[in-house]
């Protein structure tokens, strides 16, 4: 980088055959593996967490998530949607400081010299794993279905706190737990970054019972594309539940970047403005590790 020959935001992940080799058996979901590979690669990770060698990193990204939270201008200007930064917001990013990450290898030294063992006295010691996530299911639906897109959309959803993720989790539920003939839905824009382009919106749905399957697909695709470019964001999903029996119907992605047709630009007139967007919790990072301060949130609703 001092050389010129790498940008800050294209760092490579340098790591060794054999801490790969660790990571990939570890790693139970592909989605795990990708957002790990998004922390990792995060220029500021290497600042605030210096650690003896790379599985202390990534156990570390299992415990907490290895999230470093980003510059609250810096993510204002990426999504200018967004309310002005807060001053707690400020002050937190202006006080942080690098942390220095101890040996967290116990554990794992123990699973890997007691895997593989099938004598009849032996005990394997539990494998070292990401703190559970309330959207697990959901990220494995998403991959069994082989859904457009499943394999970002599961490390995006992982990437949320645990506690958000538990928001998330609910969505489905409480739309179906009120239905309406009309149907239901909630839409949550993810500004995670500085990066404009690492934007999502998520959009949770109903279809009442009786409507037409695919007036109500195209009515949401055309929404979300819509949402999308209204708030400048380049990628979105909408899951679909069936009021009726409160199965998910479809998971519909879109990565439609280019200018809207007539009719969707039409539309963008019937859309409530991004201003009524509502502050509240911030999709970070996993459960921090104890001791340490969680960061600060956000999570809009439509």
């Amino acid at each position: 980088m001092r050389a010129g020959l790498l940008a800050a935001d294209n760092i490579p992940w340098t790591v060794s055959l054999h801490d790969l080799e660790l990571i990939t058996e570890l790693v139970p979901r592909p989605a795990e593996f990708l957002l790990y590979l998004r922390r990792r690669r995060d220029p500021d990770v290497t600042v605030m967490f210096r650690a003896p060698d790379e599985m202390d990193l990534f156990l570390y990204f299992f415990e907490a998530g290895l999230w470093v939270e980003p510059d609250p201008v810096q993510v204002r200007a990426a999504f200018p949607f967004l309310p002005e930064p807060a001053t707690a917001e400020l002050r937190r990013y202006r006080t942080r400081k690098p942390a220095f990450l101890t040996s967290r290898t116990d554990a794992l030294d123990q699973w890997f010299h007691t895997r593989g063992r099938d004598g009849a006295h032996s005990v394997r010691a539990p494998r070292p794993a990401m703190v559970p996530s309330p959207l697990a299911p959901l990220v494995d639906e998403l991959q069994s279905r082989n859904v457009t897109g499943w394999l970002s959309i599961g490390a995006t959803l992982l990437s949320g706190a645990t506690d958000v993720q538990r928001e998330f989790a609910r969505h489905g539920d409480e739309l179906l737990d009120n239905p309406s003939p009309k149907g239901r839905s909630l839409t949550v824009p993810l500004t995670a970054s500085v990066d404009p382009a690492e934007g999502w919106l998520f959009v949770w749905a109903t279809r009442p019972a009786g409507a037409d399957p695919d007036e109500t697909d195209r009515r949401l695709r055309d929404y979300l594309r819509a949402k999308k470019h209204q708030l400048g964001l380049p990628r979105g999903v909408v899951f679909l539940y069936d009021q009726p029996t409160r199965k998910l119907l479809d998971i519909c992605y879109d990565g439609h970047t280019g200018p809207l047709d007539a009719a969707l630009t039409a539309s963008l007139s019937s859309l409530r403005p991004p201003s009524q967007l509502h502050r509240s919790i911030h999709p970070n990072a996993k459960r921090p590790q104890s001791g340490t301060r969680n960061a600060a949130r956000h999570k809009r609703k439509r």
